[in-house]
């Protein structure tokens, strides 16, 4: 019964000491994007090659999951411009205390990512970063691979509508105008047959034509 009383203890502090990264810092960290010199810039975070990915809108401070991999950042602004940086991922300053636990928690922090540390602020820098035009799309290009697809894509130009249901609206539109004109046509025939009729009854339709002049 002593010696059990006794493993207890030793369990718990074993415990204890192999995930100490994981009790004092934690597997995620709040870092700050800041943008200087772009004003409503947004930017993908990226860990690693293959690892997670967080979208932010400098100026921003979001919760990002630590990992061994080093930080790719990509921004961008308006006026069509891109700015990228890189961050390291250095070891937490909590890593030696694993030293105590023959290297169990050091394995645990490892795999958790919680001895793993980025910059608290990134600072992603677009005051040397000139606007740039921006390319006319693929449908104002002549030498495109598909020119007939390309052309079916509106371009908002002047009286030819660019996409097909366009070309189908004027059709109907042009129809409807050929049978209104049509419709207006045989009224004012109508109406002349009606008053040539009326004209040609002796004393008038109603007798309120006068003969004698």
């Amino acid at each position: 019964m002593t010696r059990t009383l006794k493993l207890i203890p030793a369990t718990a502090l074993l415990l204890t000491l192999s995930a100490c990264a994981t009790y004092f810092e934690g597997a995620q960290q709040q870092i700050t994007f800041e943008t200087p010199g772009a004003e409503n810039s947004i930017c993908i975070i990226q860990t690693g090659a293959t690892g997670m990915k967080y979208q932010v809108r400098p100026p921003q401070t979001i919760w990002i999951k630590k990992s061994r991999d080093d930080m790719n950042v990509t921004c961008e602004a308006p006026g069509n411009r891109i700015a990228t940086t890189h961050a390291e991922s250095t070891t937490s300053g909590k890593t030696f205390w694993n030293i105590f636990n023959v290297g169990l928690g050091a394995a645990y922090d490892g795999e958790a990512g919680t001895i793993f540390k980025y910059p608290e602020k990134i600072v992603i820098d677009f005051a040397g970063i000139m606007p740039q035009p921006e390319a006319m799309p693929a449908y104002h290009n002549m030498d495109a691979l598909d020119p007939a697809h390309e052309a079916t894509i509106e371009d908002f130009g002047p009286d030819e509508p660019a996409l097909k249901s366009d070309a189908a609206t004027k059709f109907r539109h042009k129809m409807a105008e050929i049978d209104a004109q049509r419709e207006e046509a045989a009224a004012a025939a109508f109406e002349a047959e009606k008053q040539s009729r009326i004209d040609s009854v002796e004393g008038g339709f109603y007798g309120d034509k006068d003969n004698t002049k």
